[in-house]
């Protein structure tokens, strides 16, 4: 397996994550208080640095606990590289020196000046081999089994087990150390999976405004079939904890009535769920682009046809024009497309809003 193919690509997980969904989730579950509960807060940052001297792909981690605010609970620096022999990707640990829990803040741009002399080096059994899990599109990490050894303060000579699963939007890990005897010394919840979803608002979102353009409908062979102005009203609410998501398409076809369509849903997990009369629809960003230019929607019909859409979003670096391909098709095969060019006339949808409810309630053309 070559370094191009899917599964030698570095996992995708730069950026901030936390817990709360699981930890919300568990709250609301009740029962009993055990360990395999994750109850407390935690956030992660992990930050991609610009190091050769540490490797050609270098991520910095640090994690947070609710109950040391402040302190970094975990820090870690991790080389990414391709072992083609292995067919996996190693993600080599370096350790930094000193405490291992609970240590104060680092800049990352101070990390990414250090050099290898300045990490702890003495457990180089630690690192961690990822596989591409492609039927669960993810990528599954862990140590070697009992070769990270290392020696306990108090209670000696301890072997850690640590697993890890990345998706495009989560990142999952389970952690424990074993005495020499058998017995656990330490366990974050039971070993039971921690699950971090990344934070933030999808860049898709950040599309809220009102936007204007030209709809061209093609035939499967090419043919334009229909071309019409169209405007598109975008708004994301925050309120009760949730991003609120409400889009309105106005269609203007000649020598037809106007057609306003409705889209309602939430922001949440890294994608925006929407739903119409029509369809049942979601957006998010494309995975691995870290200029926000691009995203993609996918769309199931709510009739009998089959027909179902996949769109590609692209954005202009200042935001202010996009243009969309949307491919309609029923078992694979293509049935028509539609061509949409688009310029941003506003961001404040809210004021766009009110001066359109004026101008209704004076019985005004819209």
């Amino acid at each position: 397996m070559s370094p191009s193919s899917r599964s030698a690509r570095s996992p995708r997980v730069g950026g901030e994550y936390d817990n709360h969904l699981q930890v919300r989730s568990n709250r609301e579950r009740g029962g009993a208080q055990g360990l395999e509960l994750s109850l407390e807060r935690r956030e992660m940052k992990v930050v991609r640095l610009d190091a050769p001297q540490l490797g050609k792909t270098v991520l910095f981690f640090e994690e947070y606990r609710a109950a040391s605010p402040g302190k970094a609970h975990r820090q870690r620096v991790v080389s990414l590289e391709w072992d083609a022999k292995r067919g996996q990707v190693r993600a080599r640990q370096l350790f930094f020196r000193g405490a291992r829990y609970d240590r104060e803040a680092l800049d990352p741009a101070r990390v990414a000046k250090m050099t290898c002399d300045e990490f702890n080096l003495a457990r180089p059994f630690c690192d961690l081999w990822f596989t591409w899990e492609r039927e669960y599109d993810r990528y599954r990490g862990a140590m070697q089994p009992r070769t990270c050894v290392s020696e306990h303060e108090t209670d000696g000579m301890v072997t850690a087990e640590f697993e890890m699963l990345l998706y495009g939007s989560e990142l999952w890990y389970r952690d424990r150390s074993i005495k020499v005897d058998g017995t656990i010394r330490g366990e974050i919840d039971g070993f039971s999976w921690l699950l971090f979803t990344r934070r933030g608002t999808p860049h898709i979102a950040k599309q809220a405004g009102v936007w204007r353009g030209t709809f061209r409908r093609v035939e499967a062979d090419g043919r334009l079939a229909e071309e019409f102005p169209a405007e598109i009203i975008i708004r994301v609410i925050p309120g009760d904890g949730q991003l609120r998501y409400h889009q309105t398409n106005i269609y203007r076809p000649a020598n037809k009535p106007v057609e306003t369509l409705e889209n309602y849903g939430e922001v949440r997990d890294g994608k925006i769920h929407f739903v119409n009369s029509r369809l049942d629809a979601w957006k998010m960003d494309v995975p691995g682009d870290t200029t926000g230019r691009s995203a993609v929607l996918l769309t199931d019909y709510k009739d009998s046809s089959g027909t179902y859409m996949h769109q590609i979003v692209s954005l202009t670096d200042d935001g202010r024009f996009r243009s969309r391909t949307a491919q309609y098709l029923v078992k694979g095969k293509i049935v028509r497309r539609t061509l949409i060019d688009e310029e941003k006339i506003t961001d404040d949808w809210r004021a766009y809003d009110a001066a359109t409810d004026r101008l209704a309630s004076m019985g005004m053309p819209l």
